[in-house]
């Protein structure tokens, strides 16, 4: 099983555009994964913090993890996790209570990670890298 793992790993890391960013819009419960010329390559409903405020500002992914445990609770898997450098979260896949009829805009229910539904999750995670700029917006 680990060996197909890495295999996969291996086969979806040439994906991976060093140009890319994301954008994530707080206010509009949406994030937008933008390829070098600013052209949207996929946008996504998320839900961001709900009792804790999910910080606005520019970051970076500072690791990923495919098959992520919360530190807060360890029950909690958040698969296709993009940790934000020298933060306390990050984006992940996980629940989002409520999804726009679009298809395009969450509702705040984290605990300031930035949650995504899981096809958007995997776009996202196998579209960036180490160092891809995070921007989160009010």
């Amino acid at each position: 099983m680990k060996i197909l793992l890495i295999l996969l790993l291996s086969a979806f890391a040439s994906l991976a555009q060093a140009g890319n960013r994301i954008v994530v819009s707080i206010s509009e419960q949406s994030a937008w994964l933008l390829d070098e010329n600013g052209k949207v390559l996929m946008e996504s409903p998320v839900a961001t913090g709900l009792h804790h405020n999910t910080p606005t500002g520019h970051f970076t992914i500072g690791e990923k993890d495919l098959l992520h445990h919360s530190s807060i609770n360890y029950s909690w898997r958040m698969p296709y996790y993009m940790h934000l450098a020298n933060e306390p979260f990050g984006l992940h896949q996980y629940y989002i209570p409520w999804i726009s009829p679009d298809g395009f805009h969450g509702r705040p229910a984290s605990h300031g990670c930035v949650r995504m539904p899981m096809d958007k999750a995997q776009f996202f995670f196998y579209h960036t890298e180490i160092g891809t700029p995070v921007d989160i917006v009010p």
